[in-house]
């Protein structure tokens, strides 16, 4: 009996080849390095058909990958401009600047929830400053009685700004050394034998911020939540240099304040004080270096 030839029936797929390339953080596919070729074919009973479907099949494989991996947002971290971070996470979420709300911010906001403690927040070589905004760097807890910013040591060197108000504190030792210039300076703080120095623990466990090298619009440290006192170490501004907006602290108290190197005044005029400490500040030991020169910080 004669043997019958059994049909054999196959199916191919061709070999689908991508690379990717780098891009920030992510990967995405290297559109020139896709390598789709057309099938082999479906064989059926010995004879081939080309289907062009499977093509389209790959084509869109790839698209799909390509969609998902580009849309996939990159994480915001500490110090990433045009953010706020809440401490002590270093993952920041957007903000908008309410004066320029179309425009891309390039702020930078650390905000301090109640009873947080922090070791050390540190700023060294940083570039401030944008037309329209009235304050460029900014220091403050939530109120003046029960909710403030408590600071072992606040040091600013070598530095500038076009105005500083300091008001609404408590500071035991007020130091602003004879390297300290103004284009006209006022203090008139309360002198009291009551301010309290203030002496910071351990830093067991506690977090601490450092940002350098850059340029920005702004910053803002602030208490954001009502509670317990923020008690933080150490605050180091180094390099710290502002062409418009001021320099203002509220609501803190601070075992000692340094000014050293620190240049300071918006019109030369030396009629109109640029550097104040207000009536509102409680000093026990004040330290008054500061020589008044004609300075116009631009």
């Amino acid at each position: 009996m004669d043997k019958r030839k059994r049909k054999k029936f196959s199916f191919s797929l061709p070999g689908l080849s991508i690379s990717s390339i780098r891009f920030g953080k992510i990967r995405i596919p290297n559109p020139k390095a896709i390598r789709i070729p057309m099938p082999g074919g479906l064989y059926l009973g010995g004879g081939k058909l080309v289907v062009g479907s499977l093509s389209a099949v790959g084509l869109g494989f790839v698209a799909a990958l390509f969609l998902v991996i580009s849309t996939g947002d990159q994480e915001i971290t500490w110090p990433m401009l045009g953010a706020q971070y809440t401490a002590p996470s270093m993952i920041g979420d957007p903000v908008v600047d309410a004066e320029f709300p179309e425009e891309q911010s390039q702020t930078l906001q650390l905000n301090l929830p109640h009873s947080l403690r922090l070791s050390t927040i540190e700023f060294s070589d940083i570039r401030l400053g944008k037309f329209g905004l009235a304050t460029a760097f900014q220091i403050t807890g939530y109120n003046s009685t029960t909710s403030r910013l408590v600071i072992e040591d606040l040091t600013i060197r070598n530095s500038e700004f076009r105005t500083m108000d300091f008001a609404n504190a408590d500071i035991y030792r007020f130091n602003a050394t004879s390297s300290v210039a103004a284009a006209g300076h006022t203090f008139s703080p309360t002198m009291s034998t009551t301010t309290s120095n203030v002496i910071v623990g351990s830093d067991r466990g506690a977090a601490s911020y450092s940002a350098e090298d850059m340029v920005v619009d702004r910053i803002i440290i602030k208490q954001t939540t009502e509670g317990a006192d923020v008690v933080i170490g150490s605050v180091i501004l180094d390099n710290v240099r502002t062409w418009e907006g001021a320099f203002d602290l509220d609501y803190v108290e601070i075992g000692t304040l340094t000014l050293e190197n620190v240049r300071v005044g918006d019109d030369g005029d030396l009629e109109d004080p640029d550097l104040i400490v207000n009536t509102t500040v409680s000093v026990a030991i004040m330290y008054d270096g500061v020589k008044d020169e004609r300075i116009e910080v631009r």
